[in-house]
């Protein structure tokens, strides 16, 4: 497994205030069992990579994520002046990848549960397959809030669409986009480049990049995961009560 950790960078996705938390705190700093969220998510990352190979996205309250992350962790930032998508906030880590960076995993900092076996396993699964995109999967009964992966008939992940954009069929799919992915650097950059704000929220969606590899005819896989507790966000009070409980159910 060191072998196939070689060469990878972690960006971590933390900038956002999460205004469904209805607080004035930054989302990432909100706790889960007494610590604040993205804490779970720098300790898998280091987990599996160096310190110097993880990238924190900072935005609202930059200061103050990172003064909570500085102490513990002399990890690298990127900062999103303003809030334009998922896409953009990759965008501005890239500067600060390390040189010899192949791959990138991109993790968000409020899903706190992600352990670092399934990141070691999504990163295993993408180099195998030899893909440029693969995206972490999960069924959910209510997929309700997600993503959604659309397969096509070859069977094959053709895109993935945000369900604010989605017709009423791919809203009944139930395999959903846990926001997590591991991307070949080189081909992230190019794709990145040509990712738009054509959708509903007029912002730079990070999904934009599955389309843009199959359309160049690229490969793209998943990794379905087999909890789907492990990649619950936290956008919500709901959602931080139900961190709550699940943390006191499961080593995290």
């Amino acid at each position: 497994m060191e072998k196939i950790k070689a060469g990878t960078a972690i960006v971590i996705l933390a900038a956002g205030l999460g205004t469904r938390m209805k607080s004035d705190k930054a989302k990432v700093l909100h706790e889960v069992a007494g610590k604040p969220m993205v804490y779970y998510v720098l300790d898998a990352s280091q987990q599996v990579v160096a310190s110097r190979d993880i990238v924190v996205v900072v935005g609202c309250q930059a200061e103050k994520v990172r003064n909570a992350i500085t102490p513990q962790w002399e990890v690298s930032f990127a900062y999103q002046a303003e809030q334009c998508g998922t896409g953009h906030a990759v965008q501005c880590a890239l500067p600060a990848l390390p040189e010899d960076t192949g791959d990138v995993v991109i993790l968000c900092g409020d899903v706190p549960f992600i352990s670092p076996r399934t990141i070691e396993n999504l990163l295993a699964t993408h180099r195998e397959a030899a893909n440029v995109v693969t995206v972490l999967t999960v069924k959910l009964d209510n997929p309700t809030g997600y993503g959604r992966i659309v397969v096509g008939e070859d069977q094959t992940v053709s895109r993935i669409v945000e369900e604010a954009d989605a017709d009423a069929a791919e809203r009944d799919i139930n395999l959903v986009n846990a926001g997590i992915y591991c991307v070949k650097k080189e081909f992230l950059a190019w794709a990145l480049d040509r990712i738009n704000t054509d959708n509903q929220q007029n912002e730079l969606y990070l999904t934009d990049i599955v389309s843009i590899a199959r359309d160049a005819d690229r490969q793209v896989g998943i990794l379905v995961s087999s909890d789907p507790d492990e990649v619950i966000g936290i956008n919500s009070l709901a959602d931080l009560k139900k961190a709550e409980s699940l943390a006191r159910n499961r080593e995290v």
